[in-house]
């Protein structure tokens, strides 16, 4: 029986911005001087810390400097590494960027979880592979990354809606099947608006300023209400297609009824 040599142990250096230089397909030279200071920086100072914000003009590179961390953890700790961007188009661009102009393979995951490709599925879990893929795929019910270690956000600020959405309800006044979750809804915060905010809330618009009124119950009433919310959702919500999460229920507005 023949037997395999083991592979050489992996050389990993001591920080993201000279891991660049090890990558043989590369089609740059290295990384650019304010590249490489934040990736040093990191490595010094946050890379034992729990969450970091990296902050880079747009088009100065922080794709670069996020993948390098992002490989640079990977070989120095096994980690399992997910890289999220807002949209597939990123996805794919940034698989593409990394493999053509930086020399790195990742493995990009897009669409359904189950077209997703097994021999990627399985270069992830080994932490063999980065893993690129969108917000949506990681911030709903059941995400298939639900065992990354470490999370790097390209963009963070476009994460706040994929978040929010997990912990949101749209109740709409016009919708047929929200009828009457809508107007139990009214019943319950009538008390907490103004005659005005309540005729908004009800659809009775005067003017287009009202259509796009939005407004949030402060929290204290808000928790006051939840029970009732609660209830609410539990008596009217069966035959939608909304789910009951009355934590999310804390803004309503506009002559739509959202």
């Amino acid at each position: 029986m023949a037997f395999k040599k083991a592979p050489p142990p992996l050389i990993v250096p001591d920080g993201p911005e000279k891991l660049i230089l090890d990558l043989p397909r590369r089609k740059i030279p290295d990384a650019l001087p304010h590249q490489r200071e934040v990736m040093k920086n990191y490595a010094v100072h946050g890379v034992n810390a729990a969450d970091i914000a990296l902050q880079l003009p747009t088009g100065s590179g922080k794709t670069l400097v996020g993948l390098m961390i992002a490989e640079w953890r990977r070989r120095k700790n096994q980690e399992r590494v997910v890289y999220l961007c807002p949209t597939k188009q990123l996805v794919n661009q940034v698989v593409e960027q990394a493999d053509e102009k930086y020399g790195l393979t990742v493995v990009g995951f897009t669409g359904r979880i189950k077209d997703y490709d097994p021999a990627a599925e399985t270069a992830y879990r080994n932490a063999d592979n980065v893993a690129v893929t969108t917000y949506s795929s990681l911030f709903n019910t059941n995400p298939f990354f639900d065992d990354a270690e470490v999370i790097i956000v390209d963009d963070a600020h476009a994460a706040e809606g994929y978040v929010a959405a997990l912990w949101s309800a749209r109740v709409e006044r016009i919708k047929p099947e929200h009828a009457a979750l809508h107007a139990a809804l009214r019943g319950i915060l009538k008390p907490l608006l103004d005659p005005t905010e309540f005729t908004r809330l009800c659809g009775k618009v005067d003017s287009l300023s009202d259509r796009g009124w939005v407004d949030k119950v402060p929290s204290p009433d808000f928790a006051s209400i939840r029970d009732e919310i609660t209830e609410v959702f539990d008596e009217h919500a069966g035959d939608t297609e909304l789910e009951r999460n009355p934590n999310g229920l804390n803004r309503l507005g506009d002559s739509q009824g959202g």
